[in-house]
């Protein structure tokens, strides 16, 4: 493929602070240029011009927090229909909550979700789980998890319920380099049945 020219488009650049209407060249997968004019004979006969007049050029998006659920919940959303969906929104990539059945608590769900991932259209990334089958009551393998490449760990809709055992996946969080997303919630002291209701 050959060199693009993305012209006229509003260009927002956060790496060097740049918000303008502007040109993109890109060739070989590579941003080469971005001005207020590059001319359209800079794609030669090989190339191709894109008019994004009215449209915003961006890098590409990151959802840290999708919800694929397969596999087991395939019948919501499967890593095929929910990756095409982000690349039809510009999510170049997203990371997979493990909200799955089964949980990804293991090595084997972690291969499962990236080989099923592999052909998407935006890069996958798998969130392993805190604790055995989201629980919050035992840790997960969170070693095995960060070596089959999770890129960080979540209960998702499910907090941890003790704090020595949260204070222990910090730690290995921190040792991993991978964060933990928690949903910060302590069910033994929220009881929303119980709240007053606006009449």
């Amino acid at each position: 493929m050959g060199p693009i020219l993305i012209a006229g488009g509003r260009v927002i650049d956060p790496a060097n602070g740049r918000e303008a209407v502007a040109d993109v060249l890109v060739s070989n997968g590579l941003v080469r240029a971005v001005a207020d004019d590059i001319p359209v004979g800079s794609v030669g006969e090989h190339g191709r011009v894109i008019d994004a007049s009215g449209l915003v050029v961006a890098p590409g998006f990151i959802d840290i927090h999708t919800h694929l659920r397969e596999p087991g919940y395939e019948y919501k959303e499967t890593i095929a229909t929910g990756a095409a969906a982000a690349a039809k929104g510009g999510f170049t990539t997203i990371c997979a909550m493990p909200n799955t059945d089964p949980p990804v608590d293991n090595e084997a769900v972690v291969d499962l979700v990236m080989r099923r991932a592999a052909d998407a259209p935006v890069r996958v990334r798998a969130i392993g789980c805190v604790s055995r089958g989201r629980a919050g009551r035992e840790l997960a393998d969170m070693e095995e998890l960060a070596s089959a490449g999770v890129v960080a760990f979540s209960d998702d809709g499910d907090p941890v319920h003790d704090a020595a055992l949260m204070r222990l996946a910090l730690t290995y969080s921190r040792d991993l380099g991978a964060p933990i997303s928690n949903h910060c919630q302590d069910h033994g002291s929220v009881q929303p049945a119980s709240w007053p209701r606006a009449g």
